[in-house]
């Protein structure tokens, strides 16, 4: 179960890193990206799961 944890927070993680690079690169001049709210709590789960891994009820 740790390791499903851990590649579940990993790929989420992944998921966060591609919207905010594909939206940095169609920022407009005004500056700021659409989806800061989405890459914030992506990241967030994406560190809670991984994290959550390594928590001793899940270890086997």
């Amino acid at each position: 179960m740790a390791i499903v944890l851990g590649v579940t927070g990993l790929v989420v993680l992944l998921v966060a890193l591609v919207i905010f690079v594909r939206s940095s690169r169609q920022a407009s001049a005004a500056g700021a990206t659409t989806n800061r709210r989405a890459v914030l709590v992506l990241t967030l789960l994406g560190l809670l799961l991984a994290l959550a891994s390594q928590l001793p009820v899940f270890q086997a």
